[in-house]
């Protein structure tokens, strides 16, 4: 009674979660990140337009590996991140996963929540803020560099923050939760006392988080 294949079908499906949405109801759509291209016109005219809660759960998204050029995932974060009204998060772990997923279910608009292929990261258990409306998350505050990494980029992160400190680098590492809004605040407070700003995501460069905080 809650769950419905419509085979590949995306741009039915958006639109298919969207009528949902207007009857009263609160749809998540599981796709991978780069079918959910075939969707796009729905997601700008039916989803974003009407600003509906939809929440689109994009799997595989980033580099797939084996999967193949169809399937690499490094697209979403540009082709999402211009929509108006669209909302795009993105988990550091599984604990995370799953505390953005009771945010997403919470807000009246659209939400975009995208995570890797394979296993869910599970380090990190002990930082579990809250998720706030376009906030980042403070893993190590230092000076120096700073790493601002998106999603499951932070098991990554963490390994290049541990060789900076044994190359005699002090290291910041943020989680950046939200590719749009992109955390300004946090972006003004690492120019102050940092010389060097480094993001970490698996996108194209073009419309990517990399590209918003500096722009910004």
């Amino acid at each position: 009674d809650r769950f419905f294949d419509v085979g590949i079908a995306e741009e039915h499906a958006v639109t298919f979660a969207c009528g949902l949405a207007t009857g009263g109801f609160h749809p998540f759509f599981a796709v991978y990140s780069s079918f959910l291209q075939r969707g796009y016109d729905q997601i700008l005219h039916d989803m974003c337009m009407q600003n509906l809660p939809v929440t689109l759960m994009l799997d595989r998204a980033g580099l797939v590996g084996n999967d193949g050029e169809t399937h690499q995932g490094v697209f979403d974060l540009s082709y999402l991140g211009m929509i108006p009204n669209m909302m795009v998060l993105a988990p550091k772990n599984k604990w995370e996963l799953a505390d953005m997923l009771r945010f997403a279910f919470r807000q009246e608009g659209p939400v975009a929540l995208r995570y890797p292929r394979g296993t869910a990261y599970d380090g990190l258990k002990e930082h579990r803020a809250p998720i706030v409306y376009g906030q980042s998350e403070w893993i190590f505050e230092e000076r120096q560099i700073a790493i601002f990494a998106v999603g499951n980029m932070m098991e990554e992160a963490l390994k290049v923050h541990e060789l900076l400190h044994e190359r005699g680098y002090d290291c910041s590492l943020i989680n950046a939760r939200f590719v749009k809004p992109i955390d300004t605040d946090v972006v003004k407070e690492l120019a102050k006392d940092h010389r060097l700003i480094v993001t970490l995501e698996e996108n194209v460069r073009s419309g990517g988080s990399g590209e918003k905080a500096r722009d910004y």
